[in-house]
């Protein structure tokens, strides 16, 4: 007799335990989730304020080859500040995607320890394709945020590259005119680096809706 109602006894304390594992499992991707949906969300005005910003320098630059003088010089002062707003914002674009990455990372694993946790293979089932689905999203978030800040390096050298040869002669027309086809090339490169950023917005989007 004793014996099972010590046995019973084992078996209440097991299954509370179960019970808190599964309440603190909970939590934790609860926890994970909140986190992880910040950072996306930080990563997705990350990306936008640095299309703005690289897209302000590359037309700022563009606007030195039709002048001349002092005013020639004013705007190469603009757009070297431009190019310099754009680096710092490309930057927080890389802190981000790291920071998602991570996040990513344990959102995923936290909830994987937790469907083993499920009750039937049907709940287990759902829960797993719904986290499949979220996986194949933020996959293609981390993918687009890395291609983005692949287009924005050459970018900023060009647009840096252009600034620094028109502050040797910032007051010359000339020289703004001759490197015209340069400057044009790194508007180009900029805007597919505002492109990149902006789809990279879009993917953040995209994930968020398969998160919630």
């Amino acid at each position: 007799m004793r014996r099972r109602l010590f046995l019973a006894a084992l078996m209440m304390v097991s299954a509370g335990c179960a019970s808190a594992v599964y309440d603190s499992l909970e939590r934790r991707g609860v926890d994970a989730k909140a986190v992880l949906e910040g950072r996306v969300r930080d990563a997705r005005e990350d990306a936008l304020a640095a299309a703005a910003k690289i897209d302000a320098a590359a037309m700022a630059l563009g606007a030195a080859t039709s002048l001349d003088g002092p005013a020639l010089a004013r705007q190469v002062d603009a757009a070297r500040a431009g190019a310099q707003d754009a680096a710092v914002a490309a930057q927080e674009v890389r802190l981000s995607a790291d920071t998602v990455g991570a996040s990513g990372a344990r959102f995923f694993r936290e909830w994987e320890e937790e469907i083993a946790l499920y009750e039937t293979a049907a709940e287990r089932e759902a829960a797993a394709t719904r986290l499949k689905a979220q996986g194949e999203a933020h996959k293609r978030l981390v993918g687009a945020l890395g291609a983005a800040n692949l287009r924005l390096s050459p970018a900023l050298s060009l647009l840096n590259e252009e600034v620094a040869a028109l502050r040797k002669n910032p007051t010359s027309g000339v020289v703004a005119k001759s490197r015209a086809g340069r400057i044009d090339a790194a508007a180009k490169a900029a805007g597919d680096a505002s492109a990149a950023l902006r789809d990279a917005a879009a993917e953040a989007d995209r994930f968020l809706a398969k998160l919630k």
